[in-house]
């Protein structure tokens, strides 16, 4: 089935039209369709996960496959970017997991690791790796009527503040913006107060005295124009963030894809996936070279606030197996943990060695040892 709406990217003005679902004729070589990413245009999540993917597509499809991007919250909210694929309203989307716990509730199980990793490469590989192998995982995407196409993982999250936090004494009572439900119990640990906000509100939340800290990666200092409303930055390592997906493929959409198609998608995907860590990781490393500049004060963390979050990582895999049982009654949370585990260190060992700048390399390993492997013409219609 062909789609209406021509390609580029929209403005709000013409978003009253992005709800209607493909239908109609287009070119009659192409097929048209949306794609959705509500974090703003400056992130890497977005310009090289969307916006140069959406190009790539179109070049390597020879024009066959062209997406229609839609950023910010235009098309759809953050929390509906999985029923908004799940339903057609956007046929591929980023997803942040922990907004549907309900949902998808194996993802916000291996998402409570999230506190203990450090290398995002391997976090973002074994998370796709995970979901597009994991037979559990497939059948939580198919029952949301998604195909998993490609995960993700954040840099390190760290502390942005109205004022200077870099020790237990001055974080205790802090209301701080957290992510997911691990970075929540750190925060109660030390005597902060946790707020979970989405990352749209964190600017507001700063700026009228609702939060005194947000937790978010160095490049949303920029990315958010947080340094405008915080101007204090401890390094802190609260560890990565990669619950959800980044590419999210409506499954009715996907079934109507030839199985080169199918395989030109899934191939861009898995460059993008690349060239969208590394530009992630310079993107941080520029805007803390930057943060002085706009008047923000870079602090260094105490000995004994780094610890308070070295030490909590040795609860999170019991954190992740208790939230998989009692809360979202999980019939073996502990294996599906361990399932998790053994894939990370599978991709450990895969990217030994390997310069995390060095894009064909990565590029070599992930669809070598991954996305070559997946059989288009069954994976994800069955």
């Amino acid at each position: 089935m062909k789609h209406t709406r021509k390609p580029t990217f929209r403005s709000a003005a013409v978003t009253c039209l992005a709800g209607i679902m493909w239908a109609g004729q287009a070119a009659a070589d192409t097929r048209e369709f949306n794609a959705s990413n509500w974090l703003p245009d400056t992130t890497a999540l977005v310009s090289h996960a969307y916006i140069n993917w959406a190009k790539d597509l179109e070049a390597a499809s020879n024009g066959a496959l062209k997406a229609n991007v839609f950023t910010g919250p235009v098309l759809l909210p953050p929390a509906a970017h999985l029923s908004g694929v799940r339903d057609g309203v956007a046929h591929v989307a980023y997803h942040a997991g922990t907004y549907t716990p309900a949902d998808i509730p194996r993802d916000n199980v291996v998402a409570q690791l999230g506190i203990a990793f450090t290398d995002p490469f391997v976090a973002a590989f074994a998370m796709t790796d995970f979901n597009m192998n994991d037979a559990e995982m497939l059948e939580m995407w198919r029952s949301q009527n998604i195909v998993y196409g490609g995960g993700y993982s954040t840099i390190p999250y760290r502390l942005f503040c109205t004022e200077a936090v870099t020790d237990l004494n001055s974080i205790r009572g802090k209301r701080i913006r957290t992510l997911g439900a691990i970075m929540s119990e750190w925060a109660t640990s030390v005597g902060a107060v946790p707020v979970n906000v989405p990352s749209s509100e964190m600017y507001s939340g700063l700026e009228k005295g609702q939060l005194d800290c947000a937790a978010n990666t160095m490049e949303q200092l920029k990315g958010s124009s947080l340094w405008d409303v915080a101007k204090h930055a401890t390094v802190v390592n609260l560890g990565l963030y990669y619950a959800g997906y980044l590419y999210g493929i409506n499954r009715d959409f996907w079934g109507t894809l030839s199985e080169d198609e199918r395989r030109i998608m899934l191939d861009t995907m898995a460059t993008a996936i690349v060239r969208t860590q590394i530009r992630y990781d310079e993107a941080g490393a520029e805007v803390l070279a930057e943060a002085p500049a706009h008047d923000v004060i870079i602090h260094q963390p105490s000995d004994e606030l780094s610890k308070s979050i070295t030490d909590f990582r040795s609860v999170a895999r019991q954190s992740a197996v208790e939230l998989g049982t009692d809360k979202f009654d999980i019939d073996g949370a502990d294996a599906l943990v361990s399932r998790f585990e053994e894939t990370v260190a599978k991709w450990e060992r895969l990217l030994d060695g390997i310069d995390r700048t060095d894009e064909s390399a990565l590029v070599d390993v992930l669809k070598r040892e991954l996305y070559s492997k997946i059989d288009v013409a069954t994976y994800g219609v069955n």
